[in-house]
């Protein structure tokens, strides 16, 4: 089923290569029949997953290179289970978006859907080659994609995130090949499986740069408080279908990466070093809403203000306890439909007006009442109202790192720059849409009309999901819940050396 899931897609967009160009209409049908099966499968999925089981399920797996053991490996369990579905569903949104792209269409649904296959197998990888090997499939498709459909400096953006990731990710594979090698040395078996890598205990020493390695990769694709410069450049650039993947989905491959690889694998590391991590993450929250105050460009302002979403989360993996954690898993499904759904809205704001800039909008309001509703909710979604599902995963972060025992020293001062943050999001999300939506303009297009058919039918899943997670995120935090305790538990019982309990709880 997983492979399904994962393969539709990639073989949809190898098809689309051999379909003539003109044929727009067939390329559009094979670029939405396959997303959609891939997001109905991931249903099923969703809805045959056992919530009480906290292990891996619906496991394939098939031996790849058999000299050294790497095999073709997947499974979810209540972590990845969220992610895999939210990609999937925001593929199908963000091809649904890209229908009426002008230029080159078939190519860029192609790359579109290559990229959404490199994502879900991120999320389902249970090789430690085969993550890398999907992780590096996100890669290319991106770089193609702003590369040749962005705007603005795209060849810079792009240029700029490749080299960045790529550097992360090498020192990822070499850190790969060395947990593979010292448990190799403990056992004589050689083995890539992340299941059984999570039991070996690696002397503290190795901990600390083999964490450092995966640590860096994974913070610079979230992107972590100083690792960020590159996503202003590329989210700005980007064509707004591929933002949809890439703010909602690819971004939490790295949270994703910190939860399955760092946690688990590197417990001693993870207490020497959290609270600087910790540091970090609170810094990007306050930094990135801060300076999102200042964007007048609403593509600029959605993107800070997801750096400091995206702080949030990694501050609450880092908590490293259950609420925390289930906190942040949550929170990224949460940040990922509520930063698609608020590009999606800059997206039909600039079709409209021609412009993205806050200076040269008001007024769309009385022209666009639906829009308007649509464009409110997601507001106060995006800036933690009580009641939507942004205010959940942030209320759940805040506690857990309020009760964390590895923040501790500095919790107090966390929580409080989470509280600064969550104000200054009133202030740049009330901004962006009054700027937006408010007050009359003469200068208004006369035929300004608002949202159609599509438009609206892309927007409103996202409006139902705020509502409903904001009032009952309890069938969410169900499957999460068994995952989190396991994996928090991993780290208690494996690799810490017996009869010292370092105080988790």
């Amino acid at each position: 089923m997983l492979t399904l899931i994962i393969f539709i897609p990639l073989i949809a967009a190898i098809a689309l290569l051999f379909l003539p160009k003109e044929n727009k209409a067939l390329i559009r049908m094979l670029s939405l029949g396959a997303a959609g099966a891939s997001f109905l499968l991931s249903l099923v999925v969703l809805w045959m997953f056992d919530k009480a089981n906290p292990g891996m399920q619906f496991q394939e797996s098939v031996t790849w290179v058999s000299l050294l053991n790497i095999k073709y490996s997947v499974g979810v369990d209540g972590i990845s289970l969220l992610l895999l579905v939210l990609t999937t569903f925001l593929s199908g949104i963000a091809i649904l978006c890209s229908l009426n792209q002008e230029k080159n269409l078939r190519n860029f649904l192609a790359l579109m859907l290559a990229l959404e296959a490199g994502t879900l197998g991120v999320f389902a990888a249970l090789d430690t080659i085969l993550f890398y090997i999907f992780w590096e499939l996100m890669l290319v498709p991106t770089y193609f994609l702003i590369g040749i459909w962005g705007e603005g400096r795209r060849i810079y953006a792009t240029t700029k995130f490749v080299i960045f990731t790529l550097v992360g990710s090498l020192l990822m594979l070499v850190a790969i090949v060395a947990i593979t090698v010292a448990h190799y040395k403990a056992t004589h078996e050689l083995t890539f499986d992340i299941q059984t890598l999570v039991h070996t205990h690696i002397d503290p020493a190795s901990q600390m740069w083999m964490f450092f390695f995966f640590f860096l990769a994974f913070a610079i694709k979230v992107p972590v408080f100083p690792l960020h410069s590159w996503l202003p450049h590329a989210y700005v650039s980007c064509p707004i279908p591929t933002l949809v993947i890439l703010t909602g989905a690819m971004s939490k491959t790295g949270a994703y990466g910190f939860l399955r690889f760092c946690l688990p694998l590197f417990p001693d590391a993870v207490q020497e070093f959290g609270l600087l991590i910790g540091a970090a993450a609170a810094a990007g929250i306050v930094y990135g809403a801060w300076i999102a105050i200042a964007q007048k460009d609403l593509k600029a302002l959605v993107a800070y203000a997801s750096i400091s979403h995206l702080g949030f989360i990694t501050l609450g993996i880092f908590a490293l306890n259950s609420q925390g954690v289930e906190g942040s898993v949550l929170q990224m499904v949460n940040h990922g439909i509520i930063a698609s759904a608020l590009f999606i809205i800059v997206g039909i704001v600039e079709a409209r007006m021609g412009t993205r800039n806050l200076k040269d909008l008001r007024g769309l309001g009385k022209s666009m009442p639906v829009f308007y509703g649509a464009f409110m909710l997601i507001t106060l979604a995006a800036l933690g109202l009580p009641g939507l599902n942004g205010f959940v995963g942030e209320f759940l972060i805040l506690m857990g790192v309020w009760t964390s025992h590895l923040l501790s020293e500095m919790s107090t001062t966390f929580v409080l720059m989470g509280g600064l943050a969550i104000v200054f999001a009133a202030i740049y999300m009330l901004y962006m849409f009054q700027g937006a939506m408010q007050e009359t303009n003469p200068d208004l297009p006369k035929n300004l009309t608002d949202i159609n058919r599509m438009e609206f039918g892309v927007l409103i899943p996202a409006c139902v999901l705020i509502i409903f997670i904001g009032l009952y995120p309890k069938p969410f935090l169900d499957r999460v819940s068994p995952s989190v305790h396991s994996l928090l538990t991993v780290e208690k019982t494996v690799n810490l050396p017996t009869g010292e309990d370092k105080g988790h709880h």
